[in-house]
């Protein structure tokens, strides 16, 4: 990861996290490019935020597509809000960019609880007290991960 990736990300975050944001067309376009640049750097925290902000938020079905990559990258470096969210979209589907795929969705989860990430861990509770995703009942283990929270 570059330092210019760093800043462009550090950058953006702060305009982003600004009033000003809110108010004009002009600094949210130059945050989104700020994003983008940081992202391509391979700054995480860009990747995730500008994957968020593309596929929750994206105006058309590229946008969303794109943005499931980029949280997908972020993902795969160790991000546990990146990795709760990959799980979601494993579970559920995002297709043609994100398949219906139960046993990542759970190595996705699992690996954000791991890293202390709430709705992951509660999510993981609820895997083992209901049998989820091609998982058996294991109610030792939804009461370790429940001690987690």
């Amino acid at each position: 990861m570059s330092t210019l990736g760093n800043l462009a990300a550090w950058s953006a975050y702060a305009l982003f996290r600004s009033p000003i944001a809110r108010r004009s067309k002009w600094v949210h376009d130059k945050t989104m490019k700020l994003f983008r640049v940081g992202a391509q750097r391979g700054s995480v925290k860009a990747l995730s935020t500008y994957g968020f902000l593309l596929h929750f938020r994206g105006a058309d079905a590229a946008s969303k597509e794109q943005g499931a990559l980029y949280i997908q990258a972020a993902a795969e470096r160790g991000e546990a809000k990146s990795q709760y969210q990959m799980g979601k979209l494993y579970e559920s589907g995002y297709p043609p960019v994100i398949f219906k795929l139960t046993d990542k969705a759970f190595e996705h989860y699992k690996a954000a609880a791991e890293q202390g990430h709430p709705l992951a861990i509660q999510r993981m509770v609820d895997i083992y007290t209901q049998g989820e995703l091609g998982r058996e009942i294991d109610l030792s283990a939804a009461q370790n991960w429940e001690s987690k929270l």
